[in-house]
């Protein structure tokens, strides 16, 4: 005999899936940019153009969608030219790279003067 009242429970299986790869289109849509601005970004070097898959699909990597959603910022949100995106965005890279090697550093010296 089932019980009405008691609601029948389901077992449901979830998984995260990290998409890493993005067509082109994918790209533009979720930056809300057209071709013609990702040509420029491709154009100037804010990003590099992907090799082509076994199948002829260029897929951009997160990496890359990353590093165009910061230039798009720079140009729209302070006025940079393209030029000056590309410029200020090996800047900020290098910068960091330097604050991770200071952070490497300081952690090793921890480490060494404790012992």
């Amino acid at each position: 005999m089932h019980d009405e009242s008691q609601p029948t429970l389901e077992q449901v299986t979830a998984e995260i899936i990290t998409k890493s790869l993005m067509r082109r289109e994918e790209v533009c849509a979720r930056l809300g940019i057209g071709d013609d601005i990702l040509e420029v970004c491709l154009r100037w070097e804010i990003i590099q153009l992907p090799e082509p898959d076994s199948q002829g699909t260029i897929l951009f990597p997160l990496e890359a969608f990353d590093r165009l959603q910061r230039g798009l910022r720079l140009h729209h949100d302070l006025g940079i030219n393209w030029q000056g995106v590309t410029v200020a965005l090996e800047l900020l890279e290098r910068i960091e790279e330097l604050e991770q090697q200071v952070h490497h550093l300081s952690n090793h010296e921890s480490h060494s003067t404790d012992a």
